[in-house]
């Protein structure tokens, strides 16, 4: 298949593919690379893909909607592909060969439907920023994707999720603990110091296996709630303030 290629029209929303969303971007605790999970839209299951630090960087910007003073380079192709009269449909992540993902970049132009290769990380970051569609193949999301549990404790603006064996086995992380899946901008888990992609370790000196764990010390007591922190190879101690 070469770089681009035209495609019939009616492949768009094929069935064999599972929709999905970029649930977080989190370090994984043994090396400290970045890592994108792709979530199905119920939040039961999600797909772990390694991609680079700027593509990271990228991603997290176009989630949290920033925008630079001059065009990035995900930014100069949403505007080359707009000023050519075209507009990106949908990005698909397509196969895996040899530990390498591979994705498609579905644009709708004046020839027509045409899909181009790209790497996974850039098709997410462009379908993030434009607000696009992200599909995984059905049968690699089911081989790849690993359960997740959730909760959200709204107060704090903080969701967390247990860390079961198969997401620690694609993680790399061998201890106990939770991982913080989102924190919500300018909420007291922010200001607290909670990152996403933190592992929450322990609460009060307890070791945590679910987020019920840590939902059973809420509310927090009046002198705080002491959170030992995994981040990026580091151990952070965090203090959770009551509420105001």
């Amino acid at each position: 298949m070469g770089l681009f290629a035209t495609i019939a029209t009616n492949s768009l929303g094929a069935s064999g593919f599972q929709r999905v969303k970029v649930r977080a971007v989190i370090r994984d605790p043994r090396t400290s690379q970045p890592v994108a999970l792709l979530a199905d839209p119920g939040g039961k299951r999600a797909m772990p893909i390694w991609i680079g630090e700027a593509e990271a960087m990228a991603l997290q910007s176009a989630m949290e909607g920033t925008v630079s003073k001059r065009p990035m380079t995900h930014d100069l192709l949403a505007s080359v592909i707009k000023h050519l009269k075209g507009s990106v449909e949908e990005v698909r992540v397509t196969e895996l060969k040899d530990d390498i993902y591979y994705a498609l970049i579905l644009i709708k132009g004046p020839q027509g439907l045409i899909q181009v290769d790209s790497r996974p990380s850039d098709a997410m970051v462009l379908a993030v920023k434009l607000g696009r569609p992200i599909s995984v193949e059905s049968s690699l999301f089911e081989a790849r994707s690993v359960p997740l549990s959730g909760t959200t404790m709204e107060t704090y603006g903080l969701e967390v999720q247990a860390l079961d064996p198969a997401l620690k086995e694609a993680m790399g992380y061998k201890g106990k603990g939770l991982l913080v899946s989102h924190v919500e901008e300018g909420s007291l888990a922010e200001k607290a110091g909670l990152r996403r992609g933190d592992i929450v370790a322990k609460a009060q000196g307890k070791a945590l296996d679910s987020p019920e764990d840590l939902e059973s010390m809420f509310p927090v007591p009046p002198q705080g709630l002491k959170l030992e922190v995994r981040r990026k190879g580091e151990r952070l101690e965090i203090l959770l303030p009551p509420e105001p």
